[in-house]
């Protein structure tokens, strides 16, 4: 079976990328398909802790990130890099990730068939 890497790029409530991102990987998942996740340059803050999106008047999506377990997504990446340059830590981010250096992310690239950009 072929699996997705969703790729998440953008700062959350920025536009209905996340959201889109979100749905799309847990639709992806509950059809068995295997599926991951990427997080790099602003997207690494979908992932921060104690977000308010209410200037933005969206909903939070700190929820639907907590329920990627339940649909057997396991492989959720954090660019290093990225996260470094934006003073983040693996403690910030409200669900647990692998962080990947630069080779873990052309192997993270090369291992999956498909990649979706968000």
């Amino acid at each position: 079976m072929k699996s997705v890497l969703f790729i998440n790029t953008k700062p959350p409530y920025s536009s209905l990328a996340t959201r889109e991102a979100i749905d799309a990987v847990l639709a992806t998942a509950a059809f068995g398909v295997p599926a991951g996740l990427l997080f790099i340059d602003d997207g690494v803050f979908q992932l921060r802790k104690g977000q308010n999106p209410q200037p933005a008047e969206l909903k939070r999506t700190a929820p639907m990130f907590e329920a990627l377990d339940m649909y057997g997504v396991e492989e959720i990446h954090v660019c290093q890099a990225s996260l470094e340059r934006r003073g983040l830590q693996p403690d910030d981010l409200i669900v647990p990730v692998q962080i990947a250096d630069a080779s873990a992310l052309r192997a993270l690239l090369n291992r999956f068939d498909h990649l979706l950009t968000f």
